[in-house]
């Protein structure tokens, strides 16, 4: 028995040598290795070819689809079989491919009553079939296994196959917002991807999904099919998205009893002026005497009025009488000059508000003016009311104007300057302002603003505007003037100067704006806009920038994010110059981003008015 645990434990030794030395030893044969390792070469080279071919091919197939709906996106007349059938062609060449495709095209309008999306017609090329009138209740309902029943029981590797023909699950949800009296076009790319080689990957279905809204058009209809109308009265409660972050103007905030909380009063008949930077007072005001007049020298050299609180954190509100004098000209391309004619209120040297005047009815300037936004600690808001009719009560022939303004600061400093500016292009016995019955109080314990910009990416003052611009993407709630503009002042329209912002690409902006070009975080200016109750297809809001070279001096780029928090973006709106319509534009605040397609900063008009389909 010991001989032979002797033999066997010689036998493990051997064993143990021997594999030592083949783990360690240097020798072997190269035929052999080369053998057992080609296949695995040759399935890690085939596999990275076709990773990178299936990848490429999807992207491809993205790109492709992308630019036929931009194509669509332009169209007015009735869309026809010939026409969609054509545009998958064009898709084939775009996407450069040899493999088999498919476009379905529908338009989609909103349904008020179930609160989701509506069918108003589909047509799917090459024998596709389109999408079940009821597409959108079963995608609600989650009824996946009744929709694939709608495309049959084929199960052939072909587009004959009903699982091949079926929309993506999220349908629905990459569908944005459908606005009153509009219809958008939603187009299905589908492609048949299958690798050259098996490496474990068979055969893909690529189904890129955009969603375009008609440029020229509120909807296109499909020759043959009776059309289904949008509906144009709707309330629109869209969830997840709006503005909700910008702060409005009629926001309730705990003001201060004038009579208890009142810390400072001006009204100039007594000739005290302590705390202002200027003294000049006038007699002969509408209501007695008054502060002023000032005139275009305060553009660089602010009035100023050094503020002083019982206490840090508290609501302040301030109230005076702005009184416009003489022949303002607001943005009038003849007599306004090149910056136009407005009045800005400061805090500690930053703008907070930017209004232009005239010194007649023209629209939109009698409307009344609010503005609100965030700076530094500080919510602000701003509210500015005409108070007196148009007449001649001082200076020279023109009539001038008196108008209330209420501005109250959440969380206020304890001390800060206030300052009165404004660009003006005539001399101050032909332009010129004062203020009158100034009152500062405070009370109570303000609230932290829910924004503050980042410092950091701070890029200095517009040149225009001078409120501060930042770099990065958008972000509609970094402060910017205001402009309070009704459905009934688009007629006349307004056309105001406007720097492009050129610090920050917009392909590192992500999909919610999906846009190119260069912009800024900063928006050039914010439309405080109301509908007036008006739904109509045949008119719209037009947002458009203008070079006056077709966009061959200053290449433009315009994003617009609407009250529903839904972006708007365009390139070449006329020529090379970009901008937009919204039919049927509900009431509320528009921020406005403008750019330019390279990063060399120019110089273009916005302009605001009414586009009709004639």
């Amino acid at each position: 028995m010991l001989d032979q645990c002797r033999v066997y434990a010689a036998g493990v030794d051997r064993v143990r040598r021997r594999a030592r030395g083949f783990v360690t030893g240097a020798r072997g044969s190269v035929s052999i290795e080369f053998v057992l390792s080609l296949p695995l070469m040759l399935w890690g080279l085939a596999a990275m070819v076709v990773f990178f071919n299936g990848y490429q091919a999807r992207y491809h197939a993205q790109m492709a689809a992308q630019t036929v709906a931009d194509i669509m996106s332009r169209e007015t007349n009735l869309f026809t079989a010939n026409y969609i059938e054509g545009l998958n062609d064009v898709y084939d060449f775009l996407a450069d491919n040899t493999y088999e495709t498919r476009l379905r095209v529908s338009s989609v309008i909103w349904d008020s009553a179930n609160e989701r999306n509506r069918l108003q017609w589909s047509y799917a090329t090459r024998d596709l079939s389109e999408l079940p009138a009821d597409v959108f209740e079963l995608l609600d309902n989650g009824d996946y296994a009744g929709l694939q029943q709608a495309f049959g029981e084929d199960e052939s590797v072909t587009f004959a196959n009903a699982v091949y023909q079926m929309p993506v699950e999220d349908l629905a949800d990459r569908i944005p917002p459908v606005l009153p009296g509009e219809a958008l076009l939603l187009v299905e790319a589908f492609s048949l991807w299958e690798p050259f080689a098996n490496v474990g990957i068979g055969q893909l279905r690529f189904s890129p999904v955009i969603v375009v809204r008609p440029r020229f058009a509120p909807w296109i209809n499909f020759d043959g099919i009776e059309p289904i109308y949008p509906e144009t009265d709707y309330e629109i409660a869209w969830t997840g998205g709006g503005n909700e972050e910008l702060p409005d103007p009629g926001d309730e905030v705990d003001e201060p009893d004038p009579d208890t909380g009142q810390v400072a009063s001006f009204g100039f008949d007594d000739g005290v002026t302590t705390g202002f930077s200027q003294s000049t007072i006038t007699q002969n005001g509408p209501n007695g005497a008054y502060l002023g007049p000032f005139g275009q020298a305060t553009r660089n050299a602010p009035v100023t009025l050094n503020v002083s609180l019982p206490q840090a954190g508290s609501v302040a509100t301030i109230e005076f009488d702005f009184l416009r004098i003489d022949s303002w000209d607001g943005f009038d391309a003849t007599w306004g000059g090149t910056l136009g004619d407005s009045f800005t209120v400061m805090i500690d040297g930053t703008p907070i508000s930017m209004d232009p005047f005239v010194h007649s009815t023209l629209a939109p300037y009698p409307r009344s003016r609010a503005s609100a936004g965030y700076l530094r600690s500080m919510t602000y808001r701003m509210t500015m009311t005409p108070t007196s009719p148009l007449q001649n009560v001082t200076g020279q022939y023109y009539e001038d104007q008196t108008w209330h303004v209420v501005l109250t600061i959440d969380n206020a400093p304890q001390t800060f300057q206030l300052g009165f500016s404004s660009t003006l292009s005539e001399d101050i016995n032909n332009e010129a302002w004062g203020l009158d019955n100034l009152t500062i109080a405070s009370a109570g314990s303000g609230t932290a603003p829910s924004f503050i910009a980042d410092p950091a990416r701070a890029l200095g003052a517009d040149p225009n505007t001078r409120f501060p611009r930042y770099s990065g993407c958008p972000d509609y709630r970094i402060a910017a003037p205001w402009l309070s503009m009704g459905r009934s002042d688009l007629a006349t329209g307004i056309r105001m100067p406007q720097r492009t912002g050129t610090s920050t690409n917009l392909s590192a902006c992500g999909n919610t704006l999906r846009g190119w070009g260069w912009m800024n975080a900063s928006p050039h200016l914010i439309l405080n806009y109301d509908n007036e109750n008006i739904s109509s297809t045949s008119t719209a809001l037009q947002l458009r920038l203008d070079d006056g070279n077709s966009g061959y001096t200053c290449d433009t780029t315009l994003a617009v994010r609407d009250p529903n928090g839904q972006w708007y973006f365009n390139d070449d709106y006329s020529g090379w110059n970009a901008g937009l319509r919204i039919t049927n534009a509900p009431s509320g605040q528009y921020v406005i981003f403008t750019g330019g397609y390279s990063s060399t900063a120019c110089n273009a008009h916005l302009i605001i008015d009414e586009w009709t389909n004639r």
